[in-house]
């Protein structure tokens, strides 16, 4: 999994195991290959390449991701039947037709010599859907007994159970902003959300994060780099103090999570919802605290180990290969808006049974 934060590579090896439609995951090994300074400013540049240029480095980044991932089943002396790759989001269009995530799967394939299965998400948009989020999937078959599952990762993302259907959506930028106004400062995030513990919320600021337009659609939606760049930036005095910024950011970000997570209805109304947590955002204290206070004593988040929480989608992208090779469904109209529910992922190479 490459996260749109750009951070690095995560690497996770899975069991995953069903029994009369019941899947259980275990861990065998996880870890993070960070990406260095040149391959970050690719990726982050990436969105204004030719099509010669981006070809290039979707050819030179695949074989980069089947190299980690060999080494590091070297290193822990571990075998896979196959690898799923999510790729790097670079383009996401779904309102003209396509998406795009790089990291080829035929140089991948080559570099780690096995089989691959990448490319979720075209599919989707071509049955009329958003193509993302793909991970309620997982959230409803690895993690069912949680009422919500958060992810606050790039964005921030929310998936439940609602009408006898998975319901998701993207909320808002978390981690496509943050960093970003971290990096004004020399970091490369706020640790902690300490920055933006030390500011106070700027009103003006605020009123503008509140009227962007994504807010108040409806229906199936997701959010890309390209409405961080469009919408959300343009939107940040640069005279203000970056804690400042910070701070009313993760106020806003928390107030349309909180309110994203109330809207679940429930027969108790004196029932406990619990949130299942997860995502880098979820070390950000400040952030989820706010969350908390926001939502009230009703609402009970639950921020798993470390490694569930730096791993969860590397592991959710691991069954939605599984299910790919059974032919089974890994995306759902009902998250995406699509015509119907499909399997989507392209396999490389020659693929064992399953």
């Amino acid at each position: 999994m490459s996260g749109t934060s750009r951070d690095g590579l995560d690497m996770a090896l899975c069991r995953l195991t069903e029994e009369r439609g019941h899947w259980q995951y275990e861990i065998l090994a996880a870890e993070t290959v960070a990406y260095d300074p040149q391959r970050q400013e690719q990726l982050e540049g990436a969105m204004a390449l030719g099509a010669s240029a981006l070809y290039a480095l979707d050819v030179s980044l695949g074989h980069w991701m089947g190299l980690q991932a060999a080494d590091f089943l070297k290193r822990n002396n571990l075998k896979a039947d196959f690898v799923a790759s999510h790729g790097h989001t670079v383009h996401h269009q779904p309102h003209l037709g396509y998406t795009c995530q790089i990291g080829c799967g035929h140089s991948l394939h080559a570099a780690v010599e096995l089989p691959v299965i990448a490319d979720f998400r075209q599919l989707d948009v071509s049955l009329g859907g958003q193509g993302a989020p793909l991970v309620p999937v997982g959230d409803r078959l690895l993690f069912g007994q949680y009422d919500y599952c958060l992810n606050l990762g790039g964005f921030a993302n929310i998936s439940y159970e609602q009408d006898e259907g998975r319901h998701a959506f993207d909320i808002v930028p978390v981690g496509q902003v943050l960093n970003r106004l971290a990096a004004q400062e020399g970091l490369i995030y706020d640790d902690g959300g300490r920055l933006a513990a030390s500011g106070v919320v700027l009103p003006a600021f605020a009123e503008r994060l509140k009227a962007i337009p994504y807010l108040i659609k409806s229906g199936p939606k997701s959010l890309g780099e390209e409405d961080v760049l469009n919408a959300y930036l343009p939107l940040i005095e640069k005279d203000e103090a970056t804690a400042d910024l910070l701070h009313t950011y993760c106020v806003f970000a928390a107030g349309e999570i909180a309110r994203a997570i109330m809207q679940k209805k429930s027969d108790d109304k004196d029932s406990e919802i619990s949130v299942l947590v997860t995502g880098g955002g979820a070390w950000n204290s400040f952030l989820v605290e706010r969350i908390r206070y926001v939502c009230g004593n009703k609402v009970a988040l639950s921020v798993p180990d470390a490694e569930l929480v730096n791993f969860k989608e590397a592991v959710v992208f691991a069954l939605l290969g599984a299910l790919r090779l059974r032919g089974q469904n890994n995306t759902l109209k009902s998250v995406t808006g699509a015509v119907r529910d499909s399997c989507g992922g392209v396999i490389f190479g020659e693929m064992p049974g399953v």
